[in-house]
C-alpha cells in the first residue's frame, strides 16, 4: 500500500466522521489506488542522477561526432603514422664516397611499363652499357608528395598530410637534402616548396609559375615547356658564378623535378603518342645536361640517379595501388656505379641511403630503406661494407626509439640480438672480410627491419583492442537510444559497482600514466583506453535505464532481423565486390514482396535496370561521347512527357541542349558556360512545386547537366534510371505522420538498410575502388584544366555526391518528421556495425593494393552513414524552398474610395 493511500485510510479509520463521509474516503481511497497502478504502468522511470549524454540534446550527437572523429584519427594514425622519431643521433659516413655531387633525375608521373616498351635512346644505352637499373616500387598513396617523400628521406608517409595540404611538411623530416654540404632544386611549385621551407638554409630552389600545370589536351608545347625551363634553369646554373665556386666542393646534391610526363600521362594518357615524345624529350635533355657537367666538372667525380615518384593507369590517372602506379624506372649510372646489363629492383625507400652513400653523406635519421649494394662497382667493396654498418646502426637506434615509445623500459632482446650483429659486422671489417661484413650486414638490415614491424605491430594491437572496446560501447549507447524503452526498476547496487569499479580503472591508468610520461605518444594508448572506458561506461549506463522492445509479431520479427542481416553481409561484400550490390537489389525487391503483395511492376523493372550498374565495367576517364548523349536524350524525353509547365519545360530543354554543345566541345565551357550551369542549379530546382514526387524529379533535372558535364560513360543514365526507381517508391509509399513507436523498430532497421544499400549503390554504381581514390583531371576538363588540386577534388566529390543527394531527398519525403530522426540514427547505428570488422582489415602490411582497398572501404564505411544523416537534413531546402514566397506584387490591390 502506497504513502497516499495509507495516510487516506488512517483518516478513514481513526478520525471521528459520519458514514457518509467515511464511504465517501473508501471510493476516494480506492480511486487513488487505480491511478497509482496505471501510472505505475505508464510513467517512465525518474533516474536518481542526471544522464550524461541526455537523449533529448546535442550532446549525444556532438558525443557521436567527436567518437567518429577519433576512430578515424586514430585508426589512420595506428596503421600509417610515420614513425618519425626527434633527436635520433646522426651517423656519420665512411670516407672515400665514389662521387663529389650527385644528379637527380625525377620524371613526375613516367611508369615503368611504358618507359621499358618505348625505351628511350639515351637511357636504353646507360642501362645497357654504363650502370644498373631496376624497378623502385612504391607505396599508396601514389601520390607526388609520398613519392618524393620517400626518395630523398627513406621514410612513407604520414597521413596527417592529407588533412594538411600536399604542399606543406606534416612533420619536420630529416632527408638527404638537409644532410648534404649544399642542394639546388628546380621543378614544380608544388614540389621544390617542401623540400626549401623550414630548411637549414642549405636547400636552394626555384620553380615556375603554378598557371604553367594546365591539364588541356591542346597544349602540348606549353607541357613540354614545364620540363625545358627545368633544364635550362639548371644549365643557366651551370654557366653562373656559383656552379664555379662548387667545381671541387663534395657532398652536392642537384634536383631537377619533370612534370611533364605527369601533366600529359592525365590530358593525353601514358600510351599517346604525345606521352612517349615527352618521355623521348626529357631523355635528350638529360642526355646533354649529363654531357654539360661532366664537361664542367671533369669526369667520374659525379652519380646520377633517374627515377619516377609514381606510376600511372591506362586511363591517366594514379593514387591507388595498382602495379602500373607502383612500378616506377630506376636508372644509375656515373661514378661508383657497376658499368653492365644489371638489374636489381629496390623499394622506393631505398634510393635515400642510395644517394647517401654515393656522395659521402649520413643517412636521414628516419630512414627505412636499405642501401642497395649490388649497384656499386668491385673498387668500392669495403667502403660498402662500412656503408652498410652505417644503415644497421641507423635502424638499431630506431628500433631503441620505437621500443622506448611504446611503454617498454627494459631493453628488448631484439636490441640485444642487433647490438651483437653490429659488433660482428665490425669485425667483420676490421679483419678485412668485407664478403662476410657486408653479407651479416644485409641479414641485420632484415633482422632491424623486423624487429621495427614488430613493435610497431605490437602496438598496433593495443591500440586496436582499445579501439573496437571504444566503438562497442558506442555501438551498444547507440542501440539502446534506437530501440530502449525507460526500465521501471533500476538496480541500483550494479549501477553503483560499474561507475566505481570503471572510475577506479580509469585513475589507476592516468596515475600511471603521470609517473611513466616521457613525451606526448605515450600518451597516444591511455588516451585512447580512458575513451574506451567511458563509452562502455556510458554504455552500460544506457542498459541499466533502457530496455529494447520489438515488435510482437514473430514472422515479421524473423524477416526483418533476417532481411537485415543479409543486407549488412551484402554490404560488407559490396565494398569489395561490385556485383554484390546487384545481389542486394534483388534481395530488396524480394523483401519487399514477402512483406507488401502489392510491389507495382515499374519498381519491379527499375530495380532490375539497376542490377544492371554493378555489373558493367567501372567508368574510365576516356570519354564515351555517345553514352553521354544518349543519357541527354533520355532526359529530354522524360521533360518533354512529364513536364506540365511550359516555361519549366522550356528552360531543361534549353540547358540540355547548352550542356551537350559544351560536352561535344561545340563551345568553351570553362570561364562561364558550365559554371553557369552548375551555380544556377539550385534557382531551377526550386522552381518546382512543393509536392514531392514532382520536387524530386526536378532535383534529378537540376544536377543532371552539371553531372554530364563532369561524366564520361553511362553516369548521366545511372542517374536516370536511380531517380525512377525512387519515384515509384515514391507513388507506393504514403507520407505517414504518426509518432515514433519503439516496437516498430524492426521495420525502421529494414528500412535503414534499404537506404545503406542504396547508398553503397549510388557510390559504387559507376565506380570501384581504384577509380574513386584515383585522380584524373579529365573529368574536369569542362569547368577547369589549370592544375588546381582543391577545386579539381571538390568537383569530383560533387559528381559523386549527386546520387546520394536523390537517396536523401527520396528518404526526406518518404518519412515524417519522428521518422527522419530514427531513419537516420538506424542508418547510422548499421554503418557502425560495419566498421567494427573493417578496423581489423586496414593494414600496413601487404601488397599496396590491398593497403588501398582496405583504407577505402573503412573511410567509405565511416563516412556514408554520416553523409546520408548530412544530406536528408540539407534536402530540406531542395525539397521545402519555394520561390513563390518571395513573389512581390508590384501591382497593389485598388481600394474604393468613398
Amino acid at each position: 500500500m502506497s504513502r497516499a493511500q495509507v495516510c487516506v485510510w488512517d483518516i478513514v479509520l481513526c478520525q471521528p466522521v459520519n458514514f457518509k463521509f467515511r464511504k465517501l474516503l473508501k471510493m476516494f481511497a480506492k480511486k487513488l489506488h487505480d491511478i497509482e497502478c496505471q501510472s505505475y504502468d505508464s510513467i517512465e522511470y525518474k533516474k536518481p542522477w542526471i544522464d550524461p549524454i541526455p537523449d533529448n540534446s546535442y550532446l549525444f550527437g556532438l558525443w557521436g561526432f567527436y567518437m567518429h572523429f577519433v576512430l578515424l584519427w586514430s585508426v589512420l594514425d595506428v596503421n600509417f603514422n610515420s614513425f618519425i622519431i626527434k633527436e635520433l643521433p646522426v651517423i656519420s659516413a665512411p670516407s672515400g664516397p665514389p662521387a663529389k655531387r650527385l644528379l637527380l633525375f625525377v620524371a613526375d608521373g613516367l611508369r615503368f611499363q611504358t618507359f621499358i616498351d618505348k625505351t628511350p635512346p639515351f637511357l636504353g644505352d646507360v642501362m645497357k652499357n654504363k650502370g644498373v637499373w631496376g624497378i623502385s616500387h612504391t607505396r599508396v598513396p601514389t601520390e607526388s608528395r609520398p613519392g618524393h617523400v620517400a626518395i630523398t628521406a627513406g621514410l612513407y608517409e604520414d597521413p596527417s598530410a592529407i588533412f594538411k595540404g600536399w604542399q606543406e611538411n606534416p612533420v619536420d623530416f630529416d632527408s638527404v637534402f638537409n644532410q648534404s654540404y649544399a642542394t639546388w632544386a628546380w621543378g614544380s611549385p608544388d614540389i621544390i616548396p617542401m623540400f626549401t621551407k623550414g630548411s637549414k638554409q642549405n636547400v636552394h630552389g626555384s620553380s615556375y609559375p603554378s598557371t604553367w600545370q594546365d591539364f588541356d589536351p591542346n597544349l602540348n608545347n606549353q607541357t613540354m615547356h614545364l620540363d625545358s625551363w627545368v633544364f635550362n634553369a639548371y644549365l643557366e646554373w651551370l654557366n653562373s658564378s656559383v656552379a664555379k665556386t662548387l667545381k671541387n666542393q663534395d657532398k652536392i646534391i642537384l634536383f631537377l623535378h619533370l612534370l611533364g610526363c605527369d601533366t600529359l600521362g592525365h590530358a593525353k594518357k601514358p600510351h599517346s603518342k604525345e606521352y612517349i615524345e615527352n618521355m623521348n624529350y626529357v631523355d635528350m635533355r638529360i642526355k646533354e645536361t649529363v654531357n654539360m657537367t661532366e664537361n664542367f666538372f671533369g669526369k667520374g667525380t659525379t652519380a646520377y640517379v633517374f627515377t619516377a615518384d609514381h606510376g600511372m593507369t591506362d586511363w591517366g590517372s594514379h593514387g591507388s595501388g595498382l602495379p602500373s602506379e607502383t612500378e616506377t624506372p630506376l636508372v644509375v649510372w656515373g661514378a661508383g656505379i657497376k658499368s653492365s646489363c644489371f638489374r636489381q629492383d629496390i623499394e622506393q625507400a631505398s634510393i635515400a641511403p642510395l644517394i647517401a652513400s654515393l656522395i659521402g653523406i649520413p643517412i636521414p635519421t628516419n630512414n627505412e630503406g636499405a642501401l642497395p649494394w649490388q649497384y656499386f662497382d668491385a673498387n668500392y667493396q669495403e667502403y660498402v661494407g662500412r656503408f652498410l654498418l652505417s644503415n644497421v646502426k641507423q635502424l638499431a637506434h630506431q628500433v631503441t626509439g620505437n621500443r622506448a615509445i611504446y611503454d617498454d623500459t627494459n631493453i628488448d632482446w631484439r636490441e640485444t640480438q642487433l647490438n651483437n650483429r653490429i659488433r660482428k659486422i665490425e669485425e667483420h671489417i676490421n679483419k678485412r672480410n668485407i664478403t662476410d661484413g657486408i653479407r651479416e650486414a644485409e641479414e641485420a638490415i632484415h633482422f632491424g627491419k623486423e624487429a621495427l614491424l614488430y613493435f610497431r605491430r605490437f602496438s598496433r594491437m593495443r591500440f586496436l583492442i582499445s579501439l573496437s572496446i571504444m566503438w562497442l560501447g558506442w555501438i551498444i549507447t547507440l542501440f539502446s537510444k534506437i530501440t530502449g524503452m525507460k526500465r521501471k526498476r533500476r538496480n541500483l547496487q550494479v549501477s553503483v559497482l560499474i561507475t566505481v569499479g570503471l572510475g577506479g580503472l580509469l585513475i589507476i591508468l592516468l596515475v600511471r600514466q603521470l609517473v611513466n610520461v616521457s613525451d606526448y605518444r605515450n600518451w597516444r594508448l591511455p588516451f585512447f583506453t580512458c575513451i574506451s572506458i567511458f563509452s562502455i561506461w556510458l554504455g552500460f549506463t544506457k542498459i541499466s535505464t533502457l530496455t529494447p522492445v520489438f515488435i510482437k509479431s514473430k514472422k515479421k520479427l524473423s524477416l526483418d532481423i533476417g532481411g537485415t542481416l543479409l543486407l549488412l553481409v551484402i554490404l560488407f561484400v559490396g565494398l569489395t565486390y561490385r556485383f554484390a550490390l546487384s545481389i542486394g537489389v534483388l534481395s530488396i525487391i524480394l523483401i519487399r514482396i514477402a512483406k507488401s503483395k502489392n510491389v507495382p511492376a515499374p519498381m519491379i523493372w527499375t530495380s532490375i535496370a539497376l542490377c544492371v550498374f554493378p555489373l558493367l565495367p567501372v567508368v574510365e576517364p576516356y570519354p564515351r561521347n555517345y553514352i553521354v548523349i544518349i543519357g541527354i536524350c533520355v532526359a529530354m524525353s522524360i521533360v518533354i512527357i512529364n513536364e506540365t509547365s511550359q516555361s519549366r519545360k522550356i528552360m531543361e530543354i534549353l540547358r540540355l541542349i547548352i550542356t551537350s554543345l559544351v560536352y561535344t566541345q561545340f563551345l568553351d565551357g570553362r570561364y562561364w558556360i558550365s559554371w553557369t550551369i552548375l551555380l544556377t542549379t539550385p534557382l531551377c530546382i526550386c522552381y518546382y512545386p512543393m509536392e514531392p514526387k514532382r520536387r524530386m524529379l526536378g532535383v534529378m533535372l537540376g544536377f543532371f547537366c552539371p553531372l554530364t558535364l563532369l561524366s564520361t560513360s553511362y553516369e548521366p543514365l545511372f542517374l536516370i534510371i536511380l531517380t525512377i526507381n525512387l519515384h515509384c517508391w515514391l507513388q507506393t509509399t504514403s507520407k505517414n505522420s504518426r509518432n515514433i513507436q519503439k516496437t516498430h523498430i524492426t521495420r525502421d532497421l529494414i528500412k535503414a538498410a534499404f537506404f545503406m544499400l542504396y547508398i553503397l549503390l549510388s557510390f559504387f554504381g559507376t565506380g570501384n575502388m581504384a577509380s574513386i581514390s584515383s585522380f584524373d583531371p579529365s573529368w574536369t576538363r569542362h569547368f577547369v584544366t589549370v592544375f588546381s588540386p582543391f577545386l579539381m577534388t571538390s568537383l569530383i566529390i560533387f559528381k559523386l555526391s549527386i546520387p546520394l543527394i536523390i537517396v536523401g531527398c527520396a528518404s526526406y519525403s518518404l518519412e515524417s518528421e519522428e521518422d527522419k530522426k530514427t531513419i537516420s540514427s538506424t542508418v547510422l547505428f548499421l554503418g557502425d556495425c560495419l566498421l567494427l570488422p573493417l578496423m581489423y582489415c586496414v593494414t600496413p602490411y601487404g601488397s599496396w593494393l590491398d593497403i588501398g582497398i582496405a583504407i577505402s572501404k573503412f573511410v567509405i564505411a565511416l563516412f556514408l552513414p554520416c553523409l546520408f544523416v548530412l544530406l536528408q537534413r540539407l534536402s530540406y531546402p531542395l525539397m521545402e524552398f519555394d520561390l513563390k514566397q518571395f513573389h512581390i506584387n508590384l501591382l497593389s490591390q485598388k481600394r474604393h474610395i468613398v
